[in-house]
């Protein structure tokens, strides 16, 4: 059960005592031996606790509960027990009984001194009373009387008081001293629930104003309200400056823009030791000195947002207020800001990862108009050529067998030549040797293939080289590998082809070594961006999948080499 239920479930009991109290007020002017009247102002008096306790029935049916309530009620139920005490009907001395209830009440539902407090207000009254009649009644009566009310009252207050220290409670703001350790915020569950989805949510932006929402939501809930406050999350951009890419009650739209390189003052040192920290007027900070949002601000809290070895930036709140933080802003902006932490995190691999999908998906369709660029230049018009080819060797049977003989056999040559034309360009999609027998084997017919087809020699050799990848990586190597061969067979009109395999401690070294003509490497580099092809780009992005790296070295006139690295396991999988 939480706080609100609780405390909801108090008053009803409350409120079903109240009734009580008002039956036994009747059932008493209803014995009264002198059978005197009721007067006009009991009468009024039991309308107005009737609607009293009415409306309290009606805020708790509503569960329009706030902390002040308890104690409300209890001063209500004291001025009205007073007020039956002391009304002018001849049965005052049958109601004095009725103020056992509110010492009872602030007994059990506060605590034992709030119970005695409320027995003093009820001695004192009778106390007051016994003064007033002290010259015209008996001195005997009236002290006998005034001990009996002493005792009462004095004995419900302590055996309320005993009764209350066994039976647990949670503390009520208003009359206890507050503890922002022990007490449940009201909107505990809305800071839970804001900090869930800010854990769940795989987008940057909302994870940086969730922060801000957060945060503030949370400083106000602890009860050390700081006002309008301006707040900042600085992430490390591009250039490796702290820019804001969230904010709150920034004055100008120039702060929004201002960089700061964390290097000095409050940011400095929060992202240096890791931790929270509270500072002065950032007016006296050399780096937020430069936000004129911050200078009317006279406190300023600094987190920061780090993760491992990794820091993405720091967050701040200032506010006018002198000393306005304290450790409990610490220790809550710091939770908040490890979830969040947590959720950037989330929020980047995400992003990392919607890029990577784009890229494979580009690269996807990439291939396919490389693959239908190909068909089309290669077996497309050879196919094309032989349809228009055969319809010609037909009406040559009819009108020179001879030629139409001769024409059927350059036929036949150009069908196999496309058809091993097409076989090649299969083996290059997927060799299926490379699955059985390995990267060498793949090489070695791929090699084969290229001299059958192009009569280009294409030399592989083996140095120190065992086949210990597994078959992803050897798949990646082999692409990466077949995509040089094929630049250099296709553009660097080179008339051998060298490819070296070697082993080097961990690593596997290959490399494709051609005699052509060579090229510019840097002014290619440059202008690769333009031009929308796979080449030396998609020979560093394939290796990047495998953690290997590529490098091209060419001199134009004196060939290229296309070096790849790849980690070799220790163990084979």
């Amino acid at each position: 059960m939480t706080e609100r239920q609780r405390q909801l479930s108090g008053e009803r009991i409350i409120f079903l005592l109240r009734w009580g109290v008002l039956a036994c007020v009747l059932l008493a002017v209803l014995l009264d031996p002198a059978h005197r009247p009721a007067s006009s102002e009991l009468l009024l008096f039991l309308v107005a606790v009737t609607i009293y306790n009415l409306a309290i029935a009606l805020m708790i049916y509503l569960r329009l509960y706030f902390r002040a309530l308890p104690l409300l009620t209890l001063f209500a139920d004291i001025v009205a027990v007073l007020a039956l005490i002391h009304l002018p009907s001849g049965a005052g001395s049958y109601f004095f009984v009725f103020a056992v209830f509110p010492i009872l009440v602030a007994a059990l539902r506060f605590s034992w001194l709030a119970g005695l407090l409320t027995a003093s207000v009820f001695v004192l009254d009778a106390v007051f009373q016994t003064a007033i009649a002290w010259e015209a009644g008996s001195h005997t009566a009236l002290l006998s009387e005034l001990g009996w009310f002493v005792v009462l009252y004095l004995l419900a207050a302590v055996v309320a008081g005993v009764v209350s220290e066994r039976v647990p409670r949670a503390p009520v703001s208003g009359w206890q001293m507050r503890d922002v350790t022990s007490v449940v915020p009201e909107h505990l569950k809305l800071i839970y629930d804001l900090a869930s989805s800010l854990s769940a949510t795989l987008n940057y932006e909302r994870v940086l104003e969730a922060i801000l929402d957060i945060s503030r939501l949370g400083f106000d809930e602890l009860g050390l309200r700081i006002g309008e406050s301006v707040g900042l999350v600085l992430l490390y951009n591009k250039d490796g400056l702290l820019a804001p890419a969230s904010h709150r009650n920034l004055v100008t739209r120039q702060d929004e823009t201002r960089c700061i390189r964390g290097s000095s003052g409050i940011v400095a040192d929060s992202l240096a030791s890791a931790s929270a920290l509270i500072g002065g007027a950032p007016a006296d900070d050399p780096e937020l000195q430069k936000f004129d949002s911050l200078q009317p601000c006279r406190s300023v809290i600094c987190v920061p947002l780090r993760a491992g070895f990794e820091t993405y930036g720091a967050v701040l709140f200032a506010t006018v207020k002198s000393q306005a933080y304290v450790p409990e802003h610490v220790e809550l902006l710091t939770l908040f800001c490890n979830q969040a932490t947590i959720a950037l995190q989330n929020a980047s691999l995400y992003q990392s990862l919607r890029e990577e999908r784009d890229k494979i998906v580009g690269k996807e369709e990439e291939a396919r108009h490389k693959l239908a660029r190909e068909l089309h230049d290669g077996p497309t018009q050879d196919v094309a050529a032989i349809a228009m080819r055969l319809n010609f060797a037909r009406l040559l049977v009819e009108r020179d067998p001879e030629r139409a003989r001769a024409e059927l056999e350059r036929l036949e040559d150009l069908a196999h030549r496309t058809v091993k034309e097409i076989r090649s360009m299969l083996f290059a999609l997927r060799p299926v040797i490379l699955e059985t027998e390995g990267l060498v084997a793949a090489l070695n017919q791929y090699a084969e293939n290229i001299l059958e087809n192009d009569d280009l020699p294409v030399q592989v050799e083996t140095v120190n080289f065992e086949a210990n990848l597994d078959l992803e990586t050897q798949g990646v190597v082999f692409a990466i590998l077949e995509e040089a061969i094929n630049n250099a067979r296709k553009h660097a009109q080179a008339l051998s082809i060298l490819v070296r395999l070697r082993g080097e401690g961990d690593l596997l070294v290959a490399e494709v070594i051609d005699d052509g003509r060579g090229f510019d490497v840097e002014a290619v580099e440059t202008g690769y961006g333009s031009r929308g092809s796979l080449g030396m780009l998609n020979l560093k992005e394939r290796a990047v999948l495998i953690g290997g790296t590529v490098n091209v070295e060419s001199v134009q006139g004196q060939g290229t080499r296309v070096t790849l690295l790849v980690p070799v396991p220790e163990e084979a999988d």
